[in-house]
């Protein structure tokens, strides 16, 4: 069955706004398990679904982007890096989570012009800590989980095998994590491009190839569905489906070369 992904949007997006004590831990719980169904169905139409709304609007910024990272990572982590399924679950469920922390507040900075206060500034640099001690209250004492979101914007570059487990989590989710911010719209500036995002999720802190990055990129190909296209015909089309080869994605034409 094919999501109503609006109604997906709201409901995590309500979820992350206004957590619940009484009712997160099972309404999360069913969020993530029809999520990562879904990815593990049907990878092409959630990557299609997931990138095109990133990219369209705003206002449920939070929510948006924490679907997409949750549904790139579930993804790499299974056709790539050959994770377990209960690994796969984690980094689902800490992708998801991420951003508990500062939900209202990531949703005002995708529509907010001026630069951020010193007080907002304050808050995005602790909202992995926080996002943590919130999900410890609201039952979640999975640690491997909690140490990816935890981790998930240190700068760690360095090769997954050396990392333990909840820092390879938090590796694969801050690549996801940069690939998701840079496709989507801002008040204030417009998307990068859906390839000059993956190429920016490729190289780590010191202009190395990253091991996680590459991962992404080797699953999602270097124009992964939902990305839009100039095609040499000079029509624009939109990618539907991955190929058999990352250059080499299937195409639905939108607009031909008169316009």
């Amino acid at each position: 069955k094919t999501p109503h992904w609006p109604t997906w949007q709201a409901r995590l997006s309500q979820l992350m706004r206004t957590p619940d004590p009484e009712s997160f831990l099972p309404r999360f719980e069913l969020m993530h398990q029809g999520l990562a169904r879904h990815c593990a169905e049907a990878p092409d139409a959630a990557l299609l679904a997931l990138v095109q709304m990133s990219a369209e609007e705003t206002r449920h910024y939070c929510a948006t982007h924490a679907m997409l990272v949750a549904a790139v990572c579930m993804i790499s982590a299974r056709e790539t890096l050959r994770w377990s399924e209960e690994r796969i679950h984690q980094i689902g469920r800490a992708g998801l989570s991420m951003n508990l922390g500062m939900g209202h507040l990531q949703d005002d900075l995708a529509q907010q012009i001026t630069p951020l206060s010193a007080t907002q500034a304050q808050a995005v640099e602790d909202h992995a800590l926080r996002s943590v001690e919130m999900l410890h209250k609201l039952g979640v004492n999975d640690e491997i989980c909690l140490q990816g979101v935890r981790g998930h914007h240190l700068r760690a570059p360095g090769r997954l095998a050396e990392k333990t487990a909840g820092d390879q989590l938090a590796r694969l989710i801050q690549r996801a994590d940069i690939f998701g911010a840079r496709i989507a719209p801002r008040a204030n500036r417009h998307p990068m491009s859906v390839t000059s995002a993956m190429q920016a999720s490729y190289y780590d802190e010191t202009k190395s190839v990253d091991e996680a990055g590459a991962a992404l990129i080797k699953s999602l190909g270097i124009y992964p569905p939902g990305a839009w296209v100039k095609l040499a015909s000079g029509e624009t089309a939109v990618v539907v489906r991955r190929g058999t080869t990352a250059a080499t994605p299937k195409v639905a034409v939108l607009v031909n070369k008169e316009g």
